[in-house]
């Protein structure tokens, strides 16, 4: 009985210790963040999770999630050492590297901008005929095409009073009527130059007319463009001004919307935002290009643009304390998970779930 005793008691000692250590060796992870990076339910869900979860198989590491309502706080739990790491959609800068550590980066992307489809209207479209540019292009070619109706029938037309009419007027019309025939290409063949002076003005126009109606056509063709995409709907950042924009809580962000004259909204996420431009409260959402694109294309609005254009750099990383012993090991398989693609593949899978 003794033995049963004392084997029962050795027993249980070696399990509370086995416990112990498995409790002491299960790391505490925090995140935080928006979809599809975190998606929100009973049990944590995104690209972060299927990112992490990844790494912690492979490093046969046992964990606890713990959710945090934003990134500051739970860099603040870090901090405290509440947690031993932070997962989620976290950008790298300086100002949070002056407190804690980062990972090695695991994914680069670059903010985009959404914002409503502005059609133009009927007013959009009849305004390139009345700005400034189109008329006087017109009013340049009559000039010319009057000097040259003046040059063949002050050479041709009052030696040819049956083919250009008696008098300036008529024979000034008429020289007209064969510049725009020959500027045109058409050749209806009813005025045609008889004198050698007449023949080189004519030689002369064509080669003329061929340079300047590439150029008025393409004259003509980019103040069309310009005026009826004028770019009611926001695509870059040199068309923010006077507009209010929301944006992640970044000071570099926001003063680089200063600098285009736009207003900043800072959000606490990309739902916010996007809940915002439906509200109509603001014009434009610029935004980490992977949520945006996420909720793009998982709302299906037609009445919506998404532009890419390469602004602003972003890094994300996770956070460990500065005296992790851990860091080290997760660099390695993010780097690992990089070189073979993985984590590309994931977000795709993300961004791409109708």
């Amino acid at each position: 009985m003794r033995h049963t005793f004392l084997l029962l008691l050795a027993f249980f000692f070696v399990f509370s210790t086995a416990a112990a250590q498995n409790a002491t060796d299960s790391l505490r992870v925090g995140y935080a963040g928006s979809a599809p990076f975190i998606v929100a339910g009973e049990q944590p869900d995104g690209i972060i999770i299927d990112i992490w979860d990844e790494i912690a198989f492979s490093l046969k590491q046992s964990f606890k999630y713990i959710e945090y309502p934003s990134v500051d706080s739970g860099i603040a739990a870090v901090q405290n050492n509440e947690i031993d790491v932070l997962i989620g959609p976290i950008t790298i800068n300086s100002s949070r590297a002056n407190v804690i550590s980062f990972s090695q980066p695991y994914f680069d992307t670059e903010l985009a901008i959404l914002a409503p489809l502005m059609e133009p209207t009927i007013w959009d479209r009849i305004k390139p005929f009345l700005s400034t540019t189109f008329l006087y292009a017109v009013i340049g070619l009559l000039i010319i095409l009057t000097i040259v109706g003046f040059l063949f029938w002050l050479v041709e037309g009052r030696k040819s009073e049956q083919d250009y009419g008696k008098g300036p007027i008529r024979g000034i019309g008429s020289g007209v009527w064969l510049a725009v025939v020959t500027m045109t290409t058409v050749g209806y063949g009813d005025y045609a130059p008889r004198t050698a002076a007449g023949r080189f003005i004519m030689g002369s126009w064509m080669v003329i007319s061929l340079i300047l109606a590439t150029s008025f056509v393409a004259g003509i063709a980019t103040t069309f463009s310009l005026s009826t995409s004028d770019d009611k709907t926001i695509i870059g950042l040199n068309q923010m001004e006077g507009k209010r924009v929301a944006i992640p809580n970044y000071k570099n962000i926001s003063d680089r919307i200063r600098d285009f004259q736009g207003i900043p909204v800072a959000v606490d996420d990309v739902s916010e935002a996007y809940q915002l431009l439906l509200d109509k409260k603001v014009d434009a959402v610029l935004y980490d290009e992977v949520p945006l694109e996420y909720i793009f294309e998982n709302e299906k609005r037609a009445d919506f643009v998404l532009s890419k254009r390469r602004i602003e750099p972003q890094y994300y990383g996770f956070v460990f304390s500065k005296e992790s012993d851990f860091k080290h090991k997760v660099d390695l398989e993010i780097i690992h998970l990089r070189e073979i693609q993985r984590i590309t593949r994931i977000i795709s899978d993300w961004v791409n779930r109708t």
